[in-house]
């Protein structure tokens, strides 16, 4: 196969704005805050996300939906490309869920929605970018330590050592976390068989115990006024233990029932490191050298046993099945990107940049099966992949800005060779286009328009059928295509002096849709694997209101409304969905004397449609209550009051009879405190903020 690697302009040329500029946000802060470029959420502002993680964090910001097997949707569309600093992480390459809970929110400065990127940014991701942004070190020196302890064995421990020297600034992250969590699921479908009409219900009882450490160290130093050199460094260690009971029940017009209860006891572990190397030559200039390296392992086992219909007499006449598996992997990435800005005139600004962006992945699968009290490799079950991915982009965009509007517009050229066992390369081209219009001082008119790509990816590529779960079988697909998307915003914004106001009219367009899609197989099984299945549109308006009520009140309310249409070939029958959706959160924060301080928050989301059917509509409620004494604060929180938030699939839309209910642990009651150690010139500082906001009587809380 011929391969292609080119270089799209010389070396020299530096200049990827990919990683993502950061906005320090002084005086007043509102929980979430909105401007002609992206939204962004103040994660120390909520109350509820003390002692929580990043799952937690997601889990409270409007317009997003995180669902249990940690997927990121946002508008109805889950392609949100997640960038840490502007930049990939290597947690990503673990379970989407477990990859969320490894950040605890207190190392979290802050999380932008960048809905309609420019093209300096990467065109990954069409439903746009969450960028989250990371605490970096102070001039002063500083040690804060957090604790929290949850109900059922969750605990987390964190420290964080800050110091400034001179043209140094250091920082130093621990993180110690263990959650437990028992979840549960529920299905049942209805299918043909040899046997007749088969009905299938299975009843699923798991304990999930996850064990996290990382640290993190961050260096930056300055060279002169506009030049510098930092340092980044994430080492990461995880671990799971996860029990697992399946009850499964077969009925048959025509053969006996079946019934047969699966446990697995499954382990894994990671480990990992993300290192960073960043120097800015001068003020408009900036390189990014990124190496993520990560080594995984997982050992499980099997039995299953059949049993007459109470499940509590075993059926001597099926033998039972001893079975296990054991996996090595190791992947990494390597990416190479930079910046450069030239300026014409007073008004215009050229911006160029390249990424050069490698990634690599290796798997070994082993299955076996127990015979005669011996285990032999399954060679069906058993396999290996080798995977090889190469992007090289570069971008160009201009600038120009006058009193009555700014203007950018920019083109993005992005190529991509996957090697290894599957192969594949294309190139792409990415306009984008931006007007932002000053109405007055307190209000402007934007207009944005983007084309995006997602790009499958390793896990949906891989075809090897996984066994898991012999009544569900799953695997990807070599022949997947990228999707391709274009995006179009339409936002008016205005302040008052104790309200805010952003309106946002957006339309997404995408083609070649990737989707989960379920077929029926012999007997009771079926198999769930990628597919390009169909078109989709969605359109709708989004508001986000910040009324700060009085001194002690404050409220923050976000809603989506928007419509989602689905066109595709699907099980073999064409379908055509379209619905309405909404999803709206309210947030209530209080603020009393002697520093005390609460918070109300409330979301609910409507039914939505995805590939394996719809989405039914879920409420949560959160609360949070804080007391501060100087350098200790104490907190309390209650996640989902109610125990109300799980995921339920209906796929009858799609012409199948198949439910499918997922509930984990989400009532949760965390207590924790924070401990700051200070300097004497920290000390002062900090007494003499306290006095300006008394004087001034800000309304922050």
């Amino acid at each position: 196969m011929h391969k292609f690697l080119f270089i799209l302009f010389p070396l020299y040329v530096f200049a990827q704005k990919d990683t993502l500029q950061e906005v320090r946000v002084e005086g007043i802060r509102s929980e979430l805050t909105s401007d002609p470029t992206k939204k962004v959420y103040q994660v120390g502002a909520n109350l509820t996300n003390v002692g929580g993680n990043l799952f937690d964090v997601l889990s409270n910001i409007p317009s997003i939906y995180v669902t249990s097997d940690g997927n990121v949707n946002y508008r109805g569309n889950q392609n949100l490309t997640i960038y840490f600093d502007g930049k990939p992480a290597g947690i990503s390459s673990s379970s989407r869920a477990n990859a969320l809970s490894l950040y605890p929110a207190d190392q979290i400065d802050r999380i932008e929605i960048i809905s309609n990127p420019g093209a300096k940014y990467s065109a990954e991701g069409s439903a746009g970018i969450l960028n989250i942004i990371l605490k970096k070190g102070t001039k002063t020196e500083s040690l804060r330590i957090n604790s929290n302890v949850g109900t059922n064995d969750k605990y987390a421990f964190s420290a964080t050592y800050a110091k400034g020297f001179k043209r140094w600034t250091h920082l130093v992250d621990v993180n110690l976390r263990q959650n437990i969590r028992n979840n549960y699921q529920y299905l049942y479908r209805e299918n043909s068989s040899a046997f007749g009409a088969a009905l299938i219900s299975q009843t699923t009882d798991e304990v999930n115990r996850d064990y996290n450490q990382s640290i993190r160290l961050n260096s930056i130093y300055n060279l002169s006024k506009d030049r510098s050199f930092g340092i980044s460094f994430i080492g990461r260690h995880s671990s799971d233990h996860n029990s697992e009971i399946r009850y499964n029940t077969s009925e048959f017009d025509y053969a006996a029932d079946r019934l047969y209860a699966r446990d697995a006891d499954k382990k894994g572990r990671d480990l990992g490191f993300d290192l960073n190397l960043s120097y800015s030559p001068s003020a408009n200039g900036k390189i990014d050298f990124l190496w993520i390296q990560n080594q995984g392992s997982d050992a499980n086992s099997f039995f299953q046993q059949y049993y007459f219909g109470d499940f509590e007499t075993p059926n001597p006449n099926i033998p039972v099945r001893n079975e296990r598996s054991s996996a090595s992997s190791a992947n990494s990435t390597l990416l190479l990107q930079g910046d450069w800005t030239k300026s014409f005139a007073k008004r215009g600004l050229l911006e160029y940049g390249f990424k050069f962006n490698s990634r690599f992945f290796e798997n070994d699968f082993l299955y076996e099966k127990q015979k005669e009290g011996i285990y032999l490799r399954d060679a069906k079950r058993s396999n290996g992949l080798v995977y090889r991915e190469h992007i090289q982009a570069a971008y160009v965009s201009y600038v120009y800005e006058n009193k009555y509007a700014t203007l950018n517009a920019g083109l993005r050229a992005e190529a991509t060779e996957i090697a290894g066992d599957i192969q594949q390369q294309y190139l792409n081209l990415f306009p984008s286009f931006s007007l932002v219009h000053p109405l007055s001082k307190s209000s402007n008119l934007s207009f944005a328009l983007s084309s995006r790509i997602t790009r499958p990816s390793y896990k949906s590529l891989n075809p090897f059928i996984s066994f898991a779960d012999p009544l569900n079988l799953n695997s990807g697909n070599p022949e997947l295509k990228p999707e391709k998307a274009f995006l179009y915003e339409l936002t008016h914004t205005k302040d008052y002096a104790s309200l805010s106001i952003s309106n946002t009219v957006f339309y997404r367009d995408i083609s070649g849709l990737v989707g989960r899609v379920r077929t029926f197989l012999a007997g009771d099984t079926t198999l769930t694997r990628y597919e390009n299945i169909a078109k989709s549109r969605a359109w709708g308006i989004e508001n986000l209101s910040t009324c700060s009520i009085s001194k002690a009140y404050k409220v923050t309310l976000n809603t989506s409304l928007f419509q989602s249409d689905l066109e595709g070939f699907i099980n073999n029958s064409i379908v055509s969905l379209n619905r309405w959706s909404w999803n709206s959160r309210l947030n209530q924060q209080f603020k009393w004397k002697n520093n005390w301080s609460a918070q109300i928050s409330g979301i609910f989301q409507s039914a939505q449609i995805n590939t394996l059917g719809i989405i039914e509509p879920y409420y949560t409620v959160d609360l949070g209550l804080k007391k501060d004494f100087g350098r200790l604060s104490l907190n309390a929180r209650v996640n989902d009051v109610f125990n109300t938030q799980k995921t339920i699939y209906d796929s009858r839309p799609f012409g199948l009879i198949s439910d499918l209910e997922r509930k984990k642990e989400t009532r949760i009651f965390y207590f924790g405190f924070s401990y700051k150690f200070e300097t004497k010139k920290m000390k002062e500082a900090r007494e003499r903020k306290r006095v300006n906001e008394e004087e001034v009587e800000l309304d922050d809380f």
